[in-house]
Formats: structure tokens, sequence, C-alpha cells
């Protein structure tokens, strides 16, 4: 049969439709070779094809957002993603694993959870309270088996002072302060690990010494010029009646004890709402009589995103003491003196 060019150019056309149309898949409830169908009828399904498959694509890509901002576990929704990057599930620590090192900061653990090696916090401190040497820490770590490069795991707790994990973040603060980069705390103590039928050891690890080598962080430790400078918001982490007995100017107070849950950090959603009054746009310094309870609140500040920095109460007492006197004018008469003249000296100053 000849037919004439356009109609015949039509109905090849509409020839090629149906045969494109009759090899779709049946999983799509689409027709197959034996279906009888009009063209019509043929075209419509061809137009909710295109829409199921449009629905489909807006679903799967919706699927992927959420599962992009959705985290991985029932313990990450309450944490957030940042935080559980920092805080290790006490069923993540696998103690076969030889490719972290566990540090029990406790001054004196009756149990370790087992292959922890011991550097209790309080080495790393004076006898006034204060950081030891950049030096002489590194000197610590090292002797401890240590070195920059390693995989820390971080728990314990100073049962003296308390108990409660400041003394452990302070840790993870002074490891961060000496550039040290993977370093996370275990979300929980001792009790914890021993209450999920855990096994203990009664002694620590020891590792062949080696050298570690710190690349100070200076931005994660206030000083004095840049406390009184008026830049940073100042969170006092003490208790309220410290605060109210005496507190470094324009400072508000948020009791280190408010970031806790018991012995456990609370959730990301109520720490939030604990600083919405902050701006993150503005540094925040947190101070404690000693730094170390500040840690408590540092912590949940820098995993929200605010630039936090550690101060001490007790350096503020000791700057403070100082007489700040910017010398204008001085003047000796007789000038120049001999030896044995005596010589009134005048001078002229402001005191801020």
């Amino acid at each position: 049969m000849r037919i004439a060019g356009g109609a015949g150019l039509s109905l090849l056309l509409i020839i090629l439709i149906s045969m494109s149309i009759s090899i779709v898949s049946p999983a799509l409830g689409e027709c197959t070779a034996k279906d009888k169908l009009s063209i019509s009828g043929m075209m419509n399904r061809e137009d909710n094809l295109l829409g199921i498959q449009s629905e489909t694509a807006q679903s799967y890509s919706a699927s992927l957002d959420e599962r992009e901002e959705a985290p991985e576990n029932q313990s990450d929704i309450s944490r957030g993603l940042s935080f559980s990057s920092i805080l290790i599930p006490l069923q993540e620590l696998n103690i076969q694993d030889g490719s972290c090192i566990v540090i029990d900061i406790s001054p004196h653990p009756a149990e370790y959870i087992p292959g922890a090696i011991s550097i209790p916090y309080d080495r790393f401190i004076d006898s006034g309270g204060r950081l030891k040497p950049i030096r002489e820490m590194a000197r610590i770590l090292g002797e401890s088996g240590v070195s920059e490069n390693d995989s820390i795991i971080i728990y314990g707790e100073c049962e003296p002072c308390g108990g409660g994990p400041s003394a452990a973040t302070y840790v993870f603060w002074l490891l961060k302060y000496l550039g040290h980069e993977d370093v996370r705390l275990l979300d929980g103590g001792i009790d914890d690990w021993v209450a999920a039928s855990n096994p203990t050891s009664a002694e620590s690890v020891h590792l062949e010494p080696t050298i570690y080598t710190p690349a100070v962080d200076a931005s994660l430790l206030a000083t004095y010029e840049f406390v009184k400078s008026g830049l940073p918001q100042i969170i006092d982490a003490r208790t309220e009646k410290e605060f109210e007995a005496g507190s470094i100017p324009g400072s508000i107070n948020i009791p280190y004890t408010s970031v806790l849950d018991g012995k456990r950090m609370r959730s990301q959603s109520e720490l939030k709402e604990l600083f919405s009054d902050l701006q993150k746009d503005r540094p925040v310094v947190v101070y404690t009589n000693t730094g170390i309870k500040a840690s408590m609140i540092w912590l949940p500040l820098t995993l929200l995103g605010y630039d936090a920095k550690i101060y001490a109460w007790q350096d503020w007492i000791a700057d403070r003491s100082q007489p700040d006197i910017e010398l204008k004018e001085a003047k000796s008469e007789p000038n120049p003196g001999l030896s044995g003249d005596a010589v009134n000296i005048t001078s002229s100053d402001d005191v801020n």
C-alpha cells in the first residue's frame, strides 16, 4: 500500500509511538505488546507515566535530603551530628581496636576500661591551679606514649572535686589548645560502662614513650587584655553564690551544671535554648575559678558554632592587682647627677 508523503509520515510517527510505548515495563503498570489500546489512550498513559516519574524523582530527592539531615542512630537525634562526632556512645567504643588510645584522666580510679592508659588531669596543672608550661605538658603526653598524630578518646572524672565530666572536658580542651586534631570524649563514665555489663581492668596499660610535638592554638585561651577589652561576651560558669560574691564586670551567670543532665551533657535543642541570648557574631569568654569547670560550658558553645575561649577568675584577680599605669613624664634634679649626689625624681602618670 502506498501512502501520500504527509499522511505517510503522520502514520509512521503514530506507529513508532505505539511501538515505543508497548515496551514499557509492566512493573510501572504500563501496557505490553499484547495490549490493544487506542492511540489516544496510549498518549494519556504516556502523560501519566511522565507524571509518575516526576513524582518519584521528587520523592527520591526529598528522601535524600532527609537522609542527609537525619542522624544515623537514635542517640544522634538529641545530640545532633556535630555533637555525635565528638561524643562517642559507650556501645561504639571497641576495646579491641588498637587504632585509638583511650585515656582515663581520673586521679585515683578504682578500675579502668580495658586497654586504657592513665594520665590524671591534675598532672597538667601546677600547685597554683594554672596550666603547666606547654613544654612540660608535651613531655607528660610523650612519656605516656601519646603523640600529636594519635587518635584519642578521653573519659574519667575527679571524685574529690564532686565528680562529673568537667575534668575530662578540660583535658579535651587542653589537647585542642595544644593543637591535637583527632580527639573525642566518651559519652559517659566508668559507672555507665560498668552498668552496661562491660568488663573492667584493675590496671592501666603502659605504652612505649614517644615525642609529642604541640602546635598551640592560642585562640582557645583568653588573655586579661582581651577580657577587659569589651569585645567578648563573658560567662561566669561558677555557682550563683560565687557570682554574686564578685565577678568580672559585664559577665552573666550560667553555672556549668546548667549544661548537665546528671553526669552527661543535655540535648542539643536544650543547649541551644540555654545559649539563645548570646550573639554568634561575637566571641565568648567562659571562666570559673581555675578554668577547669568552664570547659563544660566551652564545649557545647564550640559545638554549636560559637567562638569560645576559656579564662580563670584567679587570673583576673591576679592581673587586676597589678596597677595599670601609663608613665607620661619623668624628671630628675640634678640631671645629670654625679656619684654620691642626692637626686630628686618626679613623674606624672595616668592610672587606668
